[in-house]
């Protein structure tokens, strides 16, 4: 491909990759899936979370007219038709499951109930509201352009619907990533700079939790950030002959790293 049908080929992939992570922005869902709403909203962010990590690791976060970056991250003709090609099956994805929504709302006999969504502002516990906006304002930060799209939100009702979207998501982002080894590294350190963001201990637990299988990097991540902050285990020494008197507080657990020396 020469260098200005690559700037072109590059400018699409930054449109596709914008307008997919504009995508998870309107998924509602049912009311019907009880207590697992929470878990599957979060899963559902955490791969939008990892798609533009991945966007801002080659480059689609600047600004679209910048396609110098961009064509360095994405340097040949194969990689740019791949990443298309992967992008546009996500946005298929949405688009199948909207079509799936739409048919469950149509079809004869659908009571008002059967139709209710969650309201993720009004419904989810403190700390997953918590993670699901940090999610969602680090995505949109890394889109390159400001403002999301108008347009409609749709549910999913049916849970099975809902889990393969999330199956074939990930599979496809894990294609992406696979596609550009050499942006790895980046994405490690941006994972970094996500679990900074949300440093919280209970946040970090729960987003552990959610990420698990799914995202590798970031599991990493979080797992070194709770090392960080947990408390470095004592390390008392008794030495000499001659050792007495009593310890003041309390212990609980196991206390390890004591050293007894110098008995007669």
């Amino acid at each position: 491909m020469e260098p200005a049908g690559l700037a072109v080929g590059v400018l699409a992939i930054a449109g596709l990759f914008n307008n997919a992570i504009d995508c998870f922005e309107y998924v509602q869902i049912g009311r019907n899936f009880g207590q697992r709403y929470q878990t599957g909203l979060l899963i559902l962010d955490g791969a939008r979370l990892r798609l533009s990590r991945w966007g801002q690791s080659v480059g689609l976060s600047h600004e679209l007219k910048d396609t110098q970056s961009l064509s360095e991250a994405l340097k040949s003709a194969q990689e740019v038709n791949k990443a298309e090609q992967i992008l546009s099956q996500i946005l298929e994805l949405f688009a199948d499951a909207e079509g799936i929504s739409a048919k469950f709302k149509t079809k004869a006999g659908r009571s008002e109930q059967e139709l209710l969504v969650y309201n993720t502002q009004m419904d989810l516990e403190p700390t997953a509201l918590t993670l699901h906006n940090k999610i969602r304002d680090l995505s949109i930060k890394r889109q390159n352009q400001t403002g999301l799209r108008q347009k409609a939100k749709w549910a999913l009702y049916e849970e099975k619907y809902f889990k393969r979207l999330i199956e074939d998501i990930t599979s496809l982002v894990n294609d992406l990533i696979e596609l550009f080894p050499a942006a790895q590294a980046s994405q490690k350190k941006l994972c970094t700079a996500e679990v900074a963001e949300m440093s919280a201990k209970g946040n970090l637990l729960m987003l552990e939790t959610v990420v698990k299988s799914q995202d590798k990097l970031l599991e990493e991540a979080i797992v070194e950030a709770m090392k960080q902050m947990s408390p470095a285990a004592p390390n008392v020494t008794f030495s000499g002959c001659h050792n007495s008197g009593f310890q003041l507080g309390n212990n609980t657990g196991i206390i390890s790293n004591l050293r007894w020396g110098g008995i007669a």
